[in-house]
């Protein structure tokens, strides 16, 4: 390459670069002017803005932090789950029992005894009893008692049991809360009956 076309090539570069330098410094001008057109718009806005006092704003500030913080604990205290060892162990995606608000919700019981998970007897009174007893674990639990229970859903396999079962049914719930009893084709374990219970716990 001769002198005169290295010199011709090393002006085209310095021209190139001159020319993207040049560019680049417009495209920052444009972005600042965008940025300036912003700023006034919002300086106009905040100007039409009552102007907030420290001592205002930071009270404002603690007000909403405190109540923030109460609805995370009135969130974290929605659901509460109940166990005991005292009644049947929940078997699958389910709880003994769930607390919500002042309101206690108890899974449905079935005659098992819970110190050898067997069903405890084969007519409808042993069966029955035995079923008053794992609810009444569970209510001891969660700080209630039958008496403050206010609705019960009971399942029969059998609608001529009714008789000898609310016979029992009878010696628990004094306070004779709401009630559905319903027979239905099939109970788990082939059991007789099932209760579940809802109590107010205030």
């Amino acid at each position: 390459m001769s002198k005169k076309d290295k010199e011709r090539k090393d002006a085209e570069k310095k021209q190139k670069k001159e020319a993207k330098k040049d560019k680049a410094e417009k495209a920052l001008k444009a972005v600042k002017e965008k940025a300036a057109e912003k700023k006034a718009v919002l300086d106009d806005l905040l100007g039409e803005i009552p102007t907030v006092h420290t001592d205002e704003l930071q009270k404002y500030a603690e007000k909403h932090e405190k109540m923030a913080e109460s609805d995370d604990k009135a969130e974290d205290e929605i659901l509460t789950t109940v166990s005991t060892e005292k009644a049947p162990a929940a078997i699958g995606p389910y709880s003994q029992a769930v607390i919500a608000g002042d309101f206690l919700f108890a899974s449905g019981q079935i005659p098992i005894n819970p110190k050898t998970g067997e069903i405890d007897g084969e007519d409808i009174q042993t069966q029955a009893r035995r079923v008053m007893k794992n609810i009444g674990k569970i209510l001891k639990k969660a700080g209630t008692s039958y008496d403050h229970v206010v609705k019960t859903t009971c399942f029969l396999a059998d609608l001529a049991d009714f008789a000898a079962f609310n016979e029992v049914y009878g010696e628990y719930f004094t306070e004779k809360p709401a009630r559905s009893c319903v027979a239905v084709k099939q109970i788990p374990k082939g059991v007789l009956c099932e209760v579940e219970v809802i109590a107010y716990l205030k």
